[in-house]
């Protein structure tokens, strides 16, 4: 494995970040626009309610710069230490892919379990990756 790859899953990732991060901000300007939403709300994040799918989507968003931050350190550290490890660019995909899976389930139909499973399987990668990286 060329170790400048795992650029492409990391990549891939932050695209996420930056496709969840704007349909985040239309559904914001638009729950401000139809008035479901005062703007002040925005302020501080309290005051009232907010529809599902915004919450849905600001809560995904906030997913996303949790524990895939492991994600991006543990890819960070192979290229840097310039580490052949067998398997690593396969898990980094699988995790990628398994975020959008959940963010897919998060910002659509929300069904509890099968986003639990879809998130297990993810951390299960980033285990892999982790205990790859330190045997190695």
């Amino acid at each position: 494995m060329q170790t400048q790859s795992l650029i492409y899953p990391m990549a891939t990732l932050f695209l996420l970040n930056m496709l969840v991060m704007f349909m985040m901000l239309f559904f914001r300007v638009k729950a401000v626009r139809t008035r479901q939403v005062s703007p002040r709300y925005f302020k501080l994040n309290k005051g009232s309610e907010i529809p599902d799918q915004l919450e849905a989507l600001s809560q995904n968003y906030t997913n996303l710069l949790e524990l895939p931050l492991l994600f991006y350190i543990v890819c960070l550290t192979v290229i840097t230490l310039n580490l052949n490890i067998e398997y690593f660019l396969l898990y980094a995909w699988m995790y990628v892919v398994f975020r959008y899976i959940h963010s897919f389930i998060h910002i659509t139909y929300n069904h509890i379990l099968h986003r639990l499973f879809i998130f297990f399987m993810s951390c299960v990668m980033l285990i892999m990756m982790w205990f790859q990286l330190v045997n190695e």
